[in-house]
């Protein structure tokens, strides 16, 4: 048993680690708001590789690689 246990917590730290540490995610935008996500290729927000905006009526609108580290806003709808 107590192996079993050693060996899920070793995994499990395992999967942790290949994580990047500056890799984000944005936060899901709430109904009644516009939201938009800039996505940059590092840290100090240097290199826009992407955006998502997503509009009050429900559409999504993205282009480039949408990963990375973020800049979120978000606005209410009128």
């Amino acid at each position: 048993m107590i192996r079993r246990v050693l060996a899920a917590a070793a995994l499990t730290t395992a999967a942790f680690a290949t994580v990047p540490t500056g890799a984000q995610a944005a936060p899901a935008c709430r109904a009644g708001y516009m939201c938009n996500t800039q996505y940059y290729s590092d840290a100090a927000h240097t290199n826009l590789v992407g955006v998502k905006t997503e509009f009050c009526d429900g559409e999504v609108s993205t282009w480039g690689r949408l990963s990375g580290y973020i800049v979120w806003s978000t606005s209410p709808c009128n």
